[in-house]
């Protein structure tokens, strides 16, 4: 039985980020094909220790603010003691941060592979120094730690350069990363459980805005939006735990209609069920990687309107939606008459749904995923691994 060993810095049991959920997904369907696999993650319940979730190992470590804290030596003893065939880490945090899974599969010789989450890893030089200073509050604490940014963009350059593998969830991504770097990724998009039932829309118009709340994903647009169309559809915002830059921003606005409902937090569940009921899932994020809302919209037959965010023109050349490279007038508009159309958007639905289901349904491609960690577990070079995954992926 091949083991996995993946190093984040959180569980999807305690948080239910992006990058979480595509680790369970991972696991879990590797799993179902006879790997065993094992999460090494920071607790944020101040849990420590090992620990059985759905069927899956999973080591709690304190909970670390930095990189650099990370006590290396702790860390490697337990990756000594899971023994992992491969090694898996996703996105950027403190224990990708740290570098310390990464150079202790480069010593014994392990599988590793580095999954990219966002395009801002690749699209800017330093990431982190950039979102500390233009989106982390409070900004004088932003400054004062902005050499701790530029360290951790350095770590960053690092693992692109030494990763033995990389993942990407698009095509540009993997065009920057060549770019950048002169490195060649394997894209893997991003992967979710197809529903097992049909949706039921809502009789009247509703409108979705999925985001755990940051700065980027300028919620305050999405109210202008929600607000100017308060008599044509119903908004349901879903904006994660609250923070207080989101409460500063909700503050500039002195009263919401009552077609403007704000959620806060929802378990995942109660979320997939609300992309059930919309028409539209709204999104005005300035940048992302794949997002996991537009594939859960997608396979709920629920079209995307975005401001920006189109990974790879998909929603452009595939029909799923509409995106308006930032111009909030125009997706404005064109969501106004969207909603006049109920049955053109049924249309669109039906098609993302059919979209989704083959290039990004869990079980339509687990196999497939199955294949391709085999040949990583035996080390099969970059561009074999990319035929092989590229061949047998649902078209």
């Amino acid at each position: 039985m091949p083991r996995l060993c993946i190093p984040g810095h959180r569980h999807w049991s305690e948080h239910a980020g992006g990058v979480e959920l595509q680790t369970r997904f991972l696991g879990e369907a590797l799993r179902q094909h006879g790997w065993e696999v094992v999460y090494l993650c920071h607790s944020l319940q101040g849990k420590q220790g090992w620990e059985d979730v759905a069927g899956m190992s999973v080591y709690w470590l304190p909970l670390y603010p930095y990189g650099w804290a990370v006590p290396r030596k702790d860390v490697e003893r337990v990756l000594e003691e899971v023994q992992p065939e491969v090694l898996y880490q996703r996105g950027w945090g403190t224990l990708q941060e740290s570098g310390v899974a990464l150079s202790f599969a480069l010593r014994r010789k392990i599988p590793y592979v580095f999954a990219i989450s966002s395009d801002g890893l690749l699209r800017w030089r330093f990431p982190t120094a950039r979102t500390f200073a233009l989106h982390r509050y409070p900004r004088w604490r932003s400054w004062l730690l902005l050499p701790y940014a530029f360290w951790s963009d350095t770590r960053l350059h690092r693992l692109f350069r030494q990763a033995p593998y990389i993942f990407v969830q698009h095509e540009q991504q993997a065009l920057w990363l060549r770019q950048r770097y002169a490195r060649v990724g394997i894209l893997v998009r991003t992967l979710h459980p197809e529903p097992l039932r049909s949706p039921e829309k809502h009789p009247t118009p509703l409108v979705a805005w999925v985001h755990n709340y940051r700065p980027h994903a300028q919620l305050s647009l999405a109210l202008r939006i929600a607000v100017a169309l308060a008599e044509r559809a119903e908004f349901h915002f879903v904006t994660g735990a609250t923070r207080r830059e989101q409460l500063r921003e909700l503050r500039r606005w002195r009263s919401l209609p009552e077609t403007l409902l704000l959620h806060g937090a929802l378990p995942v569940e109660d979320v997939e069920r609300l992309l059930e009921r919309a028409w539209v899932l709204l999104h005005t994020g300035l940048y992302e990687g794949f997002p996991n809302t537009f594939v859960q919209a997608w396979l709920r037959e629920t079209p995307v309107y975005s401001l920006w965010v189109d990974p790879a023109e998909t929603i452009t050349r595939h029909a799923l939606g509409f995106c308006a490279r930032g111009d909030l007038t125009l997706l404005q508009r064109e969501l106004e008459d969207a909603l006049s159309h109920p049955e053109d958007l049924r249309a669109l639905g039906k098609r993302a749904r059919q979209y989704a289901e083959s290039y990004h349904g869990l079980r339509h491609n687990s196999y497939q995923l199955h294949r391709l960690f085999e040949g990583i577990c035996i080390g099969l070079p970059t561009e074999e691994l990319r035929r092989l995954w590229a061949n047998g992926y649902s078209e």
